[in-house]
Order: C-alpha cells, then structure tokens, then sequence
C-alpha cells in the first residue's frame, strides 16, 4: 500500500501543474484583495474569484477580478485584505490574472476520489483474501 500511494505522489509531480503559461509581456504587480467570490459547480469543481486592486506602472490605481486558488469544497485560501500577486496587460489593464492554476486545483477533487477509492479497493481485496483462506 506504501509503495501504492509513493507511486501515485509521484506521478502527480510528473504531471504539469502549471495549466497555460502567461504572455512574456504582462506585467507583474502587487493587488489587495477587495472582495472574494466562492462558486461551486455542479460537478463539486470549487471556483474563488477575488475583487483586487493594483497600480500600474504609470501610478493608475485599476480594480479588477481574478481567479484565486481555492481547495475543493472550502473554498479560497486567502482572505480579504490580503496582498497577491497578479499579472495584467500592459495595454489593457483591467485584463488581469494570478498566478496560473495549479494541476490540484484544476484537479484536486479527482485526485482525492481516485486514492480514495485505491485504498479501499486494496483495503477490500486483502479482507477477501483472507475470508477465502
């Protein structure tokens, strides 16, 4: 079972966890967190989506939403007031993203499920085996 679960770890740090890769050209900033947003779709998919605040690189101060990391179920890690990191268009600001989602927020609740139903499938396979012999 040990071996099971260090295999599974380990495929999940092979796979990419960095879903699209940001245009060269936007522009890193720091934003303050206004408000936060928690939408759970019907599959149990967890989206977090923050109202922030930034100033661009010519002192503007701009408002804008974008998507936070968030755990399947809980929601959001980060609360209001906090600052994040953001990415925004240079031509147009309001255009923003955090930093790209990661593998387990995308697919986090799959995950979950799958080692969930690999332990008892072992679980279950071993109680046979020893209810046979």
């Amino acid at each position: 079972m040990l071996k099971l679960t260090i295999s599974l770890l380990f495929l999940l740090f092979i796979v990419p966890t960095q879903a699209q890769d940001l245009d060269p050209s936007w522009i890193k900033a720091n934003a303050t967190i206004t408000d936060i947003h928690k939408n759970i779709g019907r599959r149990g998919r967890t989206h977090a989506f923050a109202d922030v605040t930034f100033t661009g690189k010519k002192g503007d101060i701009y408002s804008t939403r974008v998507e936070l990391l968030a755990i399947p179920i809980y929601g959001a890690i980060s609360s209001i007031g906090d600052e994040i990191v953001i990415y925004y268009n240079p031509d147009t600001p309001q255009i923003a993203r955090s930093k790209n989602i990661s593998f387990f927020n995308t697919y986090g609740m799959y995950v979950l499920i799958a080692i969930g139903v690999l332990y008892s499938g072992v679980r279950l396979f071993k109680l046979r085996k020893k209810s046979v012999a």
